[in-house]
């Protein structure tokens, strides 16, 4: 199966051993296995594991649940980006979607499998 590597904002990381604490947590969250890699992008408040990933996930269990998705206008919007959300959470987009704040967010549902 194919795999790609990404980073994670993880929250601070103050050392090593922090990181290997909470970098493997913050991996299967993801669905990913932690590499070992992590570096710190804004010293005191946030830094960044390095995650590798599997292009598609799979198994008998599914989690359905919505994410924050931007204003979407219209179904056909929605149908034509859902994807491509669901896909940057590592899940698929049912198709069903809602808009929360008339003219400011919508939410899309996505599907994980494992």
């Amino acid at each position: 199966m194919s795999t790609f590597k990404v980073n994670i904002p993880a929250g601070p990381i103050w050392d090593n051993e922090d990181a290997k604490v909470k970098a493997p947590k913050i991996a299967a969250a993801h669905q990913g296995k932690w590499t070992g890699n992590w570096n710190t992008v804004v010293e005191g408040k946030m830094s960044v594991v390095e995650v590798e990933l599997h292009v598609a996930n799979g198994g008998k269990n599914e989690y359905k649940t919505n994410v924050i998705a931007g204003p979407l206008w219209s179904n056909d919007e929605a149908q034509a980006i859902g994807p491509a959300i669901a896909a940057s959470y590592g899940a698929e987009f049912t198709g069903q979607w809602n808009t929360i704040v008339e003219g400011e967010m919508s939410v899309v549902e996505i599907k994980y499998s494992f």
